[in-house]
């Protein structure tokens, strides 16, 4: 299976592989296989990545889903927050990898939730169903899936689906924006306004293709807010309200506000001195029951990690 796209290009002299991956938000590597592979075609004519487009050519092509992987349930210890015959709610630890891939087919949050769920994991039609706020993919495993993501570094809330219609359900209510997400960070530098909005279309950034950025065309619209909890001796401890769900998001906005999470080391600048993973945490997540239609607000309390950090550089502040 792959997912179909076409663009009418409304630029002139610009790499076609450059191009297409900032505005489909994959790695040049994927788009030059791609091309390479016949995935895509210039008006109508099979390209070579290098080639440079003019205005109004038209593109189309598809982007190859990756070969299923088989998903193994393991015994691996997990803290629930919440559970009922619908959904999860999980505090995934920090170091934890949500999705199985090649290069991570065990101890992932899906291994322990297949271990967890046991005999009663087995429902529809054998798929496991995972996603995000921009879309599903399709596993080969189960059918409860997750519904959405947090990096490998990032601790807190994570829901997970117990059957397919709570996981289209909840799915629907991310895309729709009506899950109300609340993040907790510890960010460098001192912010001067005690709340702010960063509103940046996010896609991959032009040189460092591993990493995402704020783009002045292309990307995808992205909005999040910011409050300041607690200013610290050179750091700050924030909350974050993310408006959409755009890979590293809240990461990419903090970095062009000035202020990365303390311990990235994609976006700081001080990460590898300071902190061991970047202290991000999923706080609180709030939205409508899909079922019962009673409002549900999960917490996950914030790590040790965090908390040791704002205590060691608390002090008079600014």
């Amino acid at each position: 299976m792959a997912d179909s796209f076409r663009i009418v290009c409304d630029v002139s002299d610009v790499r076609l592989d450059v191009f297409l991956s900032e505005k489909l938000s994959l790695t040049r590597t994927k788009v030059k296989e791609m091309i390479d592979g016949g995935h895509v075609c210039v008006d109508g004519r099979l390209p070579k990545p290098a080639m440079r487009l003019k205005e109004r050519m038209e593109i189309a092509g598809e982007i190859p889903r990756e070969a299923a992987l088989d998903v193994v349930p393991e015994e691996i210890p997990l803290d629930v927050l919440y559970e009922d015959d619908h959904f999860l709610a999980i505090n995934k630890p920090a170091g934890m990898v949500v999705h199985p891939s090649f290069g991570h087919s065990s101890g992932t949050l899906v291994n322990a939730v297949l271990g967890y769920l046991g005999e009663k994991r087995v429902m529809g039609d054998g798929s496991w169903v995972m996603g995000n706020e921009e879309g599903a993919t399709t596993v080969a495993g189960v059918r409860p899936g997750i519904v959405h993501r947090l990096d490998k570094g990032t601790t807190g809330v994570i829901l997970v689906a117990r059957d397919e219609k709570t996981q289209e359900r909840l799915s629907a209510l991310f895309k729709d924006r009506k899950v109300q997400k609340t993040y907790r960070a510890v960010v460098e530098g001192v912010p001067g306004p005690d709340s702010w909005t960063v509103e940046g279309n996010i896609g991959r950034h032009p040189v460092e293709r591993k990493k995402m950025a704020v783009l002045r065309s292309g990307g995808r619209q992205a909005k999040t807010g910011f409050k300041v909890l607690e200013r610290l001796e050179g750091f700050s401890y924030v909350e974050a309200y993310p408006a959409t769900g755009r890979t590293h998001q809240i990461r990419v906005h903090l970095n062009h506000a000035g202020h990365p999470i303390v311990g990235d080391e994609t976006y700081g600048r001080r990460a590898k001195r300071s902190a061991a993973r970047p202290l991000l945490h999923a706080w609180r997540i709030e939205f409508i029951h899909p079922v019962t239609s009673k409002p549900v607000t999960i917490e996950a309390p914030v790590p040790a990690d965090m908390i040791d950090f704002v205590e060691k550089h608390r002090g008079q502040g600014q």
